[in-house]
Order: C-alpha cells, then structure tokens, then sequence
C-alpha cells in the first residue's frame, strides 16, 4: 500500500476517533457546562500525562529497534507487558500526591496502566503492514470513551471517578485487542541486539518530550483554573480541544512517516511538509480571530463567551505546534530524538517566565504564553535544520 493510501486510512479510521472525543466534549459542555466539561478534560490530561510519564518512550525506542532489525517482537512484547505492570505503582503514586485514595487510587493506577499497555502495543503493531490494525486501535478508546460520555448524559451526574473508570476500560478493550493480534502473529525468535543503554537512551529522549508536552498542557489547565476558576478551565479546554481538531492530522500521519523516513531519509521532505502544516493553521488561525467578534461563545451559550478568541491564540501557537510535530517525527527517524527534548525545554522556559511575570493572569494572556511557547520550540528546530543544511552545502 502506497504512503498517499495509508494516510488516506489513517486519516478516515482515525479521524472517527478524534471526531469521538471531539463530540464527547462538545456534548458535555453544551448539556452539562463548562465545570462539568472541564473536570473530564482535566482527568483526561492526568491520564495521559501520567502514561506519558510511566511509558518512559518506550513505544518509540521498541517501535525503532523492532523496526531495524535489532528486536524481534517477541522480546518486544515481554518489555511492554513490564512497563505496563510499572505503571501501576505510578498511577498510585500520584493519585497519592494528590491526596486520594480508596476507590480513586485504584482506578487512577488501572486507568494509566491500560493506557500504558495501550500505547506499547499500538506502536508494534506498525512495525509491519498492520496499518489498518494501528488505526483501528488508535481509534478503539477514543469511540468508547464517547458511549460513556453519552451514558452520564443520560444519567446526568458525573465526577472524576466515574471519568477515571470510564478511561480505565477503554483503554484495556483496546489494549487487549491489541495485545490478541500480536500474539497471533508474533516475530520469530527471542532475538535482540539492543542493550540497557541504546534502548534507554533513545527511550529516554521520547520520554522526556512526551512527559514535557503533557505536563505543559497539565500545567497550563491548573494555572487557568488557579486564576480564573473552573469555568474559565472549561473554556480554555474546549478551546484546546478544538485546537487538536486541525493538528489532528499530523498526529495520525507522524508514525506512518517516521516508518518511511527510517525507510528513506527524508530531511528536506519533512522541511517541506512543517511549512505546508504551518502555513495551513496559521490561516486557520486569522479566521478563527475574524470570527471572534461575532461568535464568540463558539455557539456554546453565554457561559463560553471568550473562548473563540482563546482559540484563535492557541491556534497560533499551533501552527508552530505542527511544524514542530512533523520535524520530530524526523529526528527520531534519523536517530536523534534529542533535538525534540531541547525543544520542549524552550518551551518551558516561556512557561516559566510566563508564571513569575503574570501577576494576575487572564485566560487570553495564559493562551498567548502558551503559543508563544510552541514558537519558541519550534525555532529550537528551526536552528536545527538550518545547521544541517548549512553542513550538508558545506
């Protein structure tokens, strides 16, 4: 199947996933408001951003590794069941750091396991023709994380354990499928020529940057709701939902094109396409800023009002956001996932500039530190590819 097919696949399955949540937010916010919205949004975060955190880019380096000949999948596997056992005392941990315990202990630490297994398993599943297995799966979660939401409209009570619960079996329907199919087909032999420190280091270098842009989001939500309160939270998470709409597509073509890119290095191809990406949301972006003045609540009712103007500054940011995204994807293809970490790090730095200069921020002026903050990661890649380009001529 062609790369232009693929895409088209990923695109189509995918898209239905992303469409899910995207329904599932707009739902909640329109029928219960924007506390009720923001709290799953905000439990949706944690969950990711602890994945994140316990997964230690284990996804990519096994995906890498695999895909290069050095792993067979079986060894492949025996490491994403231990990373998926290793998350449970970390979800436990930090539902302890934030002082739970009981029922929401136990379901933080079963809704980041799952969620960990989910995304060691999907990766391998790329590593040969499985395309269509990769999306379905990718797609799986999001789709039944949409029938809970519809169930507590129908019930229309929520809170966070209900969410966490919610996550928890999404996340292990699909992993179990996952985890069904590999068996079925494994990769022959136990074979691996990778050890501690090469599997640790590139693993190390996903991690961070994976961890880093979850906890960024995570951050961002926490300040918002410490200044403005949980409304102003429900506003600024519609309005980064909705910005994941266009980026969407760039999440779904990275593996593909990380897979091509090991396959055939393609630096000036994905200079390319980061202009092409940047380009389109910039524009996306001006529109969403023309719109403010007469839509502002983004049709969601009064309790909205300001959001269309928040997310035309998040868009902004997620212009660089994409670029950014697809020049990741071709670092690590060429084995040096590094330059992501570097990246992530300038944009923490605007966070925490943004932090200690704001007095008394606004949900614009935390939108507009998180943009700026996107540009700057963007430009450490910039520099990047400037400097190879610059060695290449040379």
């Amino acid at each position: 199947m062609s790369l232009r097919r693929q895409l088209l696949v990923s695109f189509g399955l995918q898209g239905a996933g992303a469409a899910a949540v995207l329904l599932a937010t707009l739902l909640l916010g329109a029928r219960l408001g924007p506390e009720v919205q923001g709290g799953f949004s905000r439990v949706k975060a944690e969950v990711e951003f602890v994945a994140a955190f316990a997964m230690f880019g284990l996804p990519q380096a096994l995906f890498f590794h695999v895909k290069s000949g050095a792993m067979s999948e079986h060894v492949a596997l025996r490491w994403a069941l231990g990373c998926a056992l290793f998350a449970l005392p970390v979800g436990a941990l930090y539902s302890a750091w934030h002082h739970e315990s009981g029922s929401a202990l136990v379901l933080t630490s079963a809704a980041v396991a799952a969620a960990v297994a989910h995304g060691q398993l999907r990766a391998l599943l790329l590593v040969h023709e499985r395309v269509a297995w990769f999306n379905v799966l990718t797609a799986v979660p999001q789709v039944l994380v949409l029938v809970g939401v519809m169930q507590v409209l129908v019930l229309g009570t929520a809170d966070a354990a209900r969410w966490l619960l919610l996550f928890a079996l999404a996340y292990a329907a699909a992993a179990s499928i996952a985890w069904w199919r590999l068996r079925a087909a494994p990769g022959a032999g136990s074979v691996s020529n990778v050890g501690w420190r090469a599997l640790g280091h590139y693993g190390l270098a996903a991690w961070l940057s994976a961890a880093l842009v979850t906890a960024a989001i995570l951050l961002a939500q926490r300040w918002v709701e410490a200044a403005q309160g949980r409304v102003a939270l429900g506003q600024f998470t519609m309005a980064m939902t909705l910005v994941q709409v266009p980026l969407t597509p760039v999440s779904y073509a990275a593996p593909l094109l990380l897979r091509r890119w090991m396959e055939q290095p393609g630096a000036a191809a994905s200079r390319r396409v980061a202009l092409l990406v940047f380009g389109a949301l910039l524009a996306i972006a001006a529109l969403a800023a023309a719109a403010a003045g007469a839509w502002p609540d983004l049709g969601l009712g009064a309790a909205y009002t300001g959001t269309t103007s928040a997310l035309a500054v998040l868009l902004a940011g997620g212009a660089a956001e994409a670029a950014s995204r697809v020049l990741t994807v071709q670092a690590s293809a060429s084995g040096r996932p590094w330059i992501g970490v570097r990246a992530e790090a300038a944009r923490w730095a605007v966070l925490a500039i943004g932090w200690w200069v704001l007095d008394a921020p606004t949900l614009l002026s935390v939108c507009a530190v998180w943009a700026i903050g996107a540009w700057a990661a963007a430009f450490v890649f910039v520099g990047f590819a400037r400097a190879e380009a610059n060695e290449v001529a040379a």
